[in-house]
Order: structure tokens, then C-alpha cells, then sequence
């Protein structure tokens, strides 16, 4: 497979790194940050310039692009600022669900305000801290003469309280697993906010329905279907997550190959000692094995042809690879890595919050080893007679 990029999504990439290096200032960063802020104005921006839903088709607002050129912009945008660039491309989670499963009536009311700058979008599936268990899901879904009433609770809600509308999860008795689109400004919400250390410019919180009334018209795609919504909604999210990694791990490197040409120590350059160096070399190659693995995944993706085992390789080798750049660019800043002003030290904590939407070690060797050898069953020994 040729993973060469053609000429429009190197167009494509040099634009966002543009508009990115314009717009993106450090020191707004990391004000963003300290006060965990959402970069508004630069959404809008972004949105007005295209480049926020650049996949979707043009009659929703997109440029009928691929799903491989939205994640160069996103992999353009971290890199030249991981809370920004993470910020931006969470605008819209779960819109592929969207794309797929909705209707032409839900992709024009949903869809074409995102790529406007006008709404942004949350979703709403786990009940535990753990984001990927949906064996504890309690969220129903009532049906009544006009739709539905919605009851229950999620768990760390992405742009919890951020979101105009959630895809939510939830079980209705006779129609079994649905996704709903509830409206944030409906009566009977409740947002509880999540503090963390890193993402600080993405809102994460728990979700509370009372008797929250829906329409039946917010329900997307077919009665039962709701958990294929959520796997095609996963495999979106997680080569969006490894786009971010790429541009963060990439940032990290830029910023930590910058610092060691210009600082001195013993009267060198700490470019000169070969320590330094050997950490730059294996940093590069790592940052290369996580492009073409993000990018081979995003080329599948695009041609309907992937491979869940492969983007469970990809997800956790581009996750390892990210923080392990990211450790390394910040001890070659050595003090200076751990001084807030130091963009470094955000990319840090970026970092892991990254790694956990890529889903953890133990998440994707289960999902690895299940392909592999089928369902894990517990070993019990036959009894002695």
C-alpha cells in the first residue's frame, strides 16, 4: 500500500499547520489552560476556514473530503499546540455516527451547524469509570405517545458541559439498544464537572437525565442498534485519538530538538553529546512507526476495509510511543520541563489523556488477543476421581 500522501492532502496538511502556527499562541495556550478555558474564538476560525468537519459531504457543510484528511488536521493542529489541537477536534465526537446511521433530515439539523462554528457535539455511552464498559448500562429510554423519557446516568462525558446535544446510549424495553440525540438545554439535565490534570481545555463531567423529554424523531438509525453505533463510533474516536497522539508525540520532539540546540551545558551544545543525540534518533523513529501505523489505519478506514485488530496494534503501539516521546522530550528540558510556562509540561499531562481515550495497555491486548485466540474462558482442571 502507498501511504504516500497525494497533492491535496499535503495541501491540506499545510494548511492547518499554517492556520495553526497563526492562531495558536503559546501564551493564550497556556492561559487556555491554566484556566481551562475552550479556545471559542479559534473554533470559530477554524470552523469558518472548513476546516471542521472536512469530511463531511458538501451538502452538510463538509468538502467531501476523507476521514485521512480530517486526521491531518488534527495531527497539524496538536503538534503545534496538544490542548488546542485536542480541543478543536473533540467539536464534534460521534458525528460519524452520524454520518453513517442518521438520516438526510438528522445529518442537515446535526452536521451542518458543526462545520458552521454554531454547535458542538458530546457523546454520552459509559455509566463507570471505565469508558469502554457497557455491561453496567441503566440509562432508559421510555417510550411515550411524542418519544421518549429519558432516565439514568453517564460517566466522564466528554465536553460535558460544552456539547448543544449528546449521542446517549440507553435501553428501551421493546426496541432494545438505541442512540438518542438529547438536546443539553432540555429540562431534567444535570452536569457535574470532572476536574483532571490534563485535557483542561476539554470539559469532561457526569450527565444526570430526569424524565428528560426527546422526540422521536432524535432517535438515529433502527430500533437495536444502538451498539453498532457505539463500535463505529469507538473506531472513529480512536484513530482521531491516534491522530492526536502523532501530532502531540511530534510537538514534544520539535520542542525538545529546539531546546537541546540552544542550550549549554560544560560549554556544548546539548545537541553535541551523544546521549542527547541517541534520544532525538530513537524519538524520530518511534514518531515514524506511529505515522505509518495512524496512517495505514486511516487509509483502511477510508476505503471500508479495517481491521479491528489493526487499529487495537495501532492504538496501543502509537499510545506506548506518545508518552514515552513526550517523558523523553521532558527530561531533556531537564528543571525547566516542569515549569508551567514550558509548553512541554502541558504536552505532558496532554499526554495521558490521550492515552486514555486510546484505551489502555490491558483494553487493547484483550482486544488483540481475543482476535487472535478467541474469547478468553477461565482454566478449570478436570476433577480427580
Amino acid at each position: 500500500m502507498d501511504f504516500e500522501l497525494s497533492d491535496e492532502q499535503k495541501d491540506v496538511q499545510k494548511a492547518a499547520r499554517e492556520f495553526a502556527e497563526g492562531e495558536f499562541d503559546p501564551d493564550l495556550a497556556l492561559e487556555l489552560d491554566q484556566k481551562g478555558k475552550f479556545p471559542e474564538s479559534i473554533w470559530k476560525k477554524a470552523a469558518q476556514l472548513g476546516f471542521i468537519g472536512i469530511h463531511y459531504p458538501e451538502e452538510f457543510g463538509g468538502q467531501g473530503l476523507g476521514f485521512f484528511e480530517n486526521l491531518l488536521v488534527i495531527e497539524a493542529f496538536c503538534r503545534v499546540d496538544s490542548g488546542i489541537g485536542s480541543a478543536l477536534s473533540s467539536v464534534d465526537l460521534g458525528s460519524e455516527v452520524i454520518l453513517k446511521f442518521g438520516s438526510s433530515e438528522q445529518k442537515n439539523q446535526f452536521l451542518t451547524p458543526l462545520t458552521k462554528g454554531e454547535r458542538r457535539l458530546g457523546i454520552a455511552f459509559a455509566e463507570s469509570e471505565d469508558s469502554r464498559d457497557l455491561t453496567t448500562i441503566s440509562t432508559i429510554a421510555e417510550r411515550r405517545m411524542d418519544g421518549y423519557s429519558i432516565h439514568g446516568k453517564k460517566s466522564f462525558v466528554l465536553n460535558a458541559s460544552l456539547a448543544d446535544s449528546f449521542i446517549t446510549l440507553c435501553q428501551e424495553p421493546r426496541e432494545g439498544w438505541i442512540t438518542l440525540m438529547i438536546e443539553r438545554e432540555k429540562d431534567g439535565i444535570e452536569v457535574h464537572p470532572i476536574e483532571k490534570i490534563g485535557w483542561r481545555m476539554i470539559p469532561f463531567g457526569d450527565l444526570l437525565f430526569k424524565e428528560v423529554p426527546v422526540p422521536t424523531g432524535n432517535r438515529i438509525g433502527r430500533e437495536g442498534e444502538g451498539m453498532a453505533h457505539v463500535n463505529h463510533c469507538y473506531q472513529a474516536m480512536g484513530l482521531k485519538s491516534a491522530a492526536q497522539a502523532l501530532g502531540a508525540a511530534q510537538g514534544a520532539f520539535d520542542r525538545a530538538m529546539q531546546y537541546a540546540k540552544q542550550r549549554e551545558q560544560f560549554g556544548k551544545k546539548l545537541s553535541q553529546f551523544q546521549v542527547i543525540r541517541h534520544k532525538l534518533a530513537d524519538m524520530a523513529v518511534s514518531i515514524e512507526v506511529a505515522r505509518w501505523l495512524t496512517y495505514k489505519a486511516a487509509a483502511e478506514y477510508d476505503h471500508k476495509r479495517i481491521d479491528p485488530g489493526f487499529l487495537s496494534i495501532a492504538q496501543l503501539e502509537v499510545g506506548r510511543r506518545l508518552v514515552a516521546i513526550v517523558d523523553e522530550s521532558l527530561q531533556i528540558f531537564g528543571g525547566y520541563g516542569y515549569i508551567a510556562e514550558q509548553a512541554i509540561e502541558h504536552y505532558f499531562r496532554d499526554a495521558w489523556a490521550i492515552g486514555v481515550e486510546l484505551g489502555t495497555e490491558e483494553e487493547q491486548k484483550d482486544l488483540i488477543a481475543e482476535i487472535m485466540l478467541g474469547p478468553f474462558t477461565s482454566f478449570s482442571p478436570p476433577s480427580v476421581k
